[in-house]
């Protein structure tokens, strides 16, 4: 196990604590376990343009070793188990560990699935374990100092890892965190493209991508359409403007 800092751990100890939280609340009312889709990796995630991307990185994820990083109550891992992936899940919640392979139980797929407690900055499998390492969420919960270099350590030579993670200065979102404090843990900060400077040196590819700067309804198709032609055309004409985007999808090679 590594030798944490004190800031480390306390960021550590209150993430856990803090999503623990959530995942009792998930355990008490057992919403949400058994998925009513029937959606498989490829499927669930052509619907959204974050997940589009990610899905057109990593190709064909059958028979795939893939670690869902911070995976939280793990339902990421059931659509790519679906899909025919072998799928490991780390997070520091243990409450979410629980909630985790009690969804993948309940959905019939816990012989693809594995899960268990570990922070992001110390993973608990042998250097080159994984053809795939995806992350939701996750980086801005986790130490941008130390994190990279595991990633890459449980990756294969060539392997892909993907990441979709906040940024830190979309207005609206901006204010939304400063004014809803208790929604979030004490230590996490949204992402900036200057941290990207953080995997330079473990990989040998890295890009980004960046999502929705006026389209934060994604799930009305229509209204979408039209603000997602808006963003690109936004986007184009002030390329700068992409540090003010809701999402950053991170794709990394080893």
């Amino acid at each position: 196990m590594t030798d944490f800092t004190v800031e480390v751990f306390d960021r550590l100890q209150d993430e856990a604590e803090f999503f623990d939280r959530e995942a009792e609340r998930t355990l008490a009312t057992q919403r949400g376990l058994t998925f009513t889709n029937k959606l498989n990796y490829e499927q669930y995630f052509a619907h959204q343009r974050p997940y589009a991307a990610v899905k057109e990185f990593f190709g064909d994820i059958s028979g795939k070793r893939i670690l869902d990083y911070a995976c939280g109550t793990g339902w990421t891992s059931i659509y790519f188990a679906r899909s025919g992936a072998e799928c490991h899940g780390i997070d520091i919640s243990e409450k979410s560990i629980v909630v985790a392979g009690k969804t993948a139980a309940l959905n019939g797929l816990d012989h693809r699935c594995d899960f268990r407690v570990a922070a992001g900055e110390s993973l608990p499998y042998a250097d080159n374990s994984f053809d795939i390492v995806f992350g939701n969420a996750a980086l801005h919960h986790v130490d941008l100092e130390m994190a990279p270099e595991e990633i890459s350590r449980v990756l294969k030579p060539g392997g892909k890892a993907a990441f979709i993670d906040d940024l830190r200065y979309h207005p609206v979102l901006w204010l939304y965190r400063h004014l809803a404090r208790r929604k979030h843990t004490l230590f996490e900060e949204p992402l900036t493209m200057a941290d990207l400077d953080w995997f330079a040196g473990s990989f040998s590819e890295i890009r980004a991508e960046t999502f929705d700067l006026l389209n934060l309804l994604p799930k009305r198709k229509k209204l979408a359409s039209v603000l997602t032609m808006c963003d690109d055309m936004l986007l184009q004409i002030v390329p700068s403007l992409q540090h003010c985007c809701r999402y950053v999808v991170i794709k990394l090679v080893k």
